[in-house]
């Protein structure tokens, strides 16, 4: 007789974290499901109340430091989540053999390829890598609105913008365009999106610019989903930008509630779209005119 299959939920969680609130308010929302985990966290950014479940790791140590953590504590299921910057592999990066190895056989060091290379070893390991909104479903907006009612030509900016989103992210650049009076006024790269929000939107002397951030068509939700923080409000206030638009089934919100008080009280508008079937100016209008209702 064969042994009863094993719930792999009932396996240890690893959490490979970045900056920023998303690692923590995953770990919590597996902790209350009564989970075991375990965080490995690569920068100074970690709750004090998780410490004790929490060690440091360096990232760019990827057999020695990383997968000789998850190995020691037996680790079978794994979360990356969390912000990381391009500084790790371009400011005095400290790397093994083997990372520095895997770096150099790679076509380029894009996102997806990198993201894609760490996949690999992670599943040569026996491990599954899941996907980020499995603990972070609570952290998305519904379709509408959320904010003042913009007006028609932000409403042709963001049809605009979208198509040039859409571009940017197939060719694996970055997730974030702004734009302004149908000109593209900045596209993301390596600097992240608030450096792109500041840059674009302060081009724009009229003020009023708009932010369109978009995953790919394909996206593989177990990496680099889109974001929406509490510093892309800022950025978006010091820049004057009025409103970002962004695919509301995949694109993590951190914070809801707080968030949409936060860009009502700024005056930025949050437009949750439906999936990308037709992105034309009639479905952006209609979502428009739809006010969207937090959770």
């Amino acid at each position: 007789m064969s042994p009863p299959a094993r719930d792999p939920k009932a396996a240890p969680l690893g959490i490979i974290a970045g900056a920023g609130e998303l690692p923590h308010i995953a770990a919590a929302e597996a902790l209350a499901r009564g989970e075991s985990v375990r965080i490995f966290h690569f920068t100074d950014q970690i709750a004090p109340d998780l410490a004790p479940i929490s060690e440091r790791v360096v990232v760019t140590r990827l057999y020695s430091s990383v997968f000789r953590a998850l190995r020691r504590h037996q680790i079978q299921r794994v979360l990356l989540i969390g912000k990381a910057t391009r500084d790790l592999l371009f400011d005095r990066p400290r790397f093994d053999l083997r990372t520095l190895w895997l770096l150099l056989r790679m076509r380029s060091q894009s996102d997806t390829n990198l993201y894609a290379a760490v996949s690999g070893e992670i599943k040569k390991r026996g491990m599954v890598l899941v996907s980020q909104l499995e603990y972070l479903q609570s952290q998305q907006l519904a379709v509408g609105r959320y904010g003042p009612r913009l007006k028609r030509s932000a409403i042709k900016d963001i049809e605009f913008g979208l198509r040039h989103a859409s571009v940017l992210n197939q060719l694996d650049v970055g997730q974030s365009v702004v734009v302004g009076q149908l000109s593209v006024l900045a596209l993301e790269a390596a600097e992240g999106t608030d450096e792109c929000i500041l840059r674009g939107g302060g081009l724009f002397r009229r003020k009023g610019a708009i932010v369109c951030k978009l995953p790919k068509s394909d996206h593989d939700l177990r990496f680099d989903i889109p974001t929406i923080g509490s510093n892309t409000i800022q950025s978006m206030m010091k820049s004057g930008c009025r409103a970002i638009a962004f695919r509301s089934d995949c694109t993590i919100i951190v914070d809801p509630p707080t968030l949409v008080e936060s860009a009502r009280q700024a005056g930025v508008t949050l437009l949750a779209l439906p999936s990308p079937a037709g992105w034309s100016r009639t479905v952006i209008e209609q979502v428009n005119r739809t006010p969207g209702k937090v959770k």
